[in-house]
């Protein structure tokens, strides 16, 4: 390369054209490189991804997006679920709306999951502030406790590991939803 100041004239760039890569967890013990196998090694110039549930099935998708504009490219989770999860909305009402800052403890069993709610940022790019859980071969969420930024902690009981819940803050119960609903349920919890 020459003089950097005359990148742009020379019709250089300093694009990074390099294959994406996709890791998956192995439960704690390593990670399995599924780049190929998953078609998400595409070669581009990619600086952002945006992770949801994009299709309502309530498994983690990829939306990744180029520098430069070109094409946004969605890949669909399609790794079969051998493990049961629940799709958890939360809703602020004295907190922030989007409930950002909140933490979620899920005890199934002899099992505790921890996750905190917050909208990943990268460049150029952010994810919605949703949650995921995977709660193994749970049927049930014995206990859901969420403690919201205003510092107040909700307790749900016996909850139902199915489609979508939703919890407005300092509201009892939560909403229970699946995909073929036209109208919410409610669950006492």
């Amino acid at each position: 390369m020459g003089n950097p100041f005359k990148i742009i004239e020379d019709g250089q760039n300093l694009s990074a054209y390099e294959r994406n890569r996709l890791f998956v967890n192995l439960g704690g013990t390593g990670f399995v490189d599924l780049s190929h196998a998953s078609a998400t090694d595409i070669d581009s110039d990619s600086r952002s991804v945006m992770v949801a549930d994009f299709d309502g099935d309530r498994a983690v998708d990829l939306l990744v997006a180029g520098v430069g504009g070109g094409p946004l490219r969605l890949f669909r989770n399609r790794i079969p679920a051998d493990a049961n999860r629940v799709h958890l909305i939360l809703v602020g009402s004295e907190s922030n709306r989007s409930a950002i800052g909140s933490r979620v403890t899920a005890y199934c069993g002899n099992r505790m999951i921890v996750r905190d709610v917050f909208s990943a940022n990268g460049f150029m790019g952010q994810s919605p502030p949703q949650l995921i859980l995977g709660v193994g071969e749970a049927e049930i969420i014995d206990r859901l406790v969420i403690r919201w930024p205003s510092g107040q902690v909700q307790t749900l009981e016996d909850v139902p590991v199915v489609g979508t819940l939703t919890v407005t803050e300092g509201q009892p119960g939560y909403e229970s939803r699946t995909a073929g609903d036209t109208q919410p349920r409610q669950g006492r919890g």
